[in-house]
């Protein structure tokens, strides 16, 4: 069994630490992601809290009118039914909020972490074919890249949107270059992709075709698409 090849590294570039150092701007700070857990807490306490009184409610009214017995907010019961209802209502809360800090990273931390690592990982890739997808109001440009890694037969699809081209007046010398060549490069601990570096020939052919979607369904910047590379027109341009 062959070994994997270790991965290639190298230090961070002034453009790339400046995409860093946005990004890292952008988040919240741990702090600020307590208070909104608590926040959200509070929130979600008070709903489920009002789901609870409403279902307390229509139950009453409904063994009111089958039954002699009476649950209502008027009743002896009141007293005990409502204490049981705030607490189940907390622990929904709580454990929505424990679930949620346990499943979303702390992308500050990590950005950080990568900020004073100061390295980036280089993934390459050999493009095998282009298809650009033009969004039709503002212009800009989605690529989907057929990669093939070094030797390693199996392709993956990848998304690239060129930012340049959804501005209004464009820098004809900062839109992307599709070459034969892409290295991603990677934050290694945030895992945000810091540039996208092409290199080699250029691509001799590129299909164009309309981005007609809905902006909800098109793929994220700089990921990984689950889709077949002879689909993509069928499945984006509508």
């Amino acid at each position: 069994m062959k070994a994997s090849e270790p991965l290639k590294s190298r230090t961070l570039s002034e453009q790339e630490k400046n995409h860093l150092t946005q990004a890292l701007s952008s988040l919240p700070v741990p702090r600020k992601r307590y208070l909104k857990a608590a926040l959200n807490t509070s929130v979600f306490w008070v709903f489920s809290l009002a789901i609870f009184c409403i279902v307390w409610f229509i139950s009453s009214l409904l063994i009111a009118a089958f039954t002699e017995f009476d649950i209502g907010i008027s009743s002896d019961y009141a007293k005990h039914i409502f204490p049981i209802i705030i607490l189940i209502a907390g622990f929904f809360a709580i454990n929505s909020t424990k679930k949620w800090l346990a499943t979303s990273e702390n992308d500050y931390a990590l950005v950080k972490a990568d900020l004073k690592a100061q390295q980036v990982v280089l993934d390459t890739y050999q493009v095998i074919e282009s298809k650009c997808f033009k969004e039709p109001e503002h212009g800009g440009l989605l690529y989907f890249l057929l990669l093939k890694a070094p030797h390693n037969e199996t392709t993956k699809v990848r998304a690239i949107y060129d930012y340049e081209s959804q501005k209004k007046d464009p820098d004809i010398k900062s839109l992307l270059s599709i070459t034969h060549q892409i290295t991603i490069c990677t934050a290694p601990q945030s895992k945000l992709v810091v540039s996208n570096q092409f290199s080699g020939q250029a691509m001799g052919k590129i299909s164009y075709f309309a981005l007609t979607t809905e902006p909800e369904n098109w793929p994220q910047p700089n990921s990984w698409v689950n889709s077949d590379w002879h689909t993509l027109q069928q499945k984006f341009e509508i």
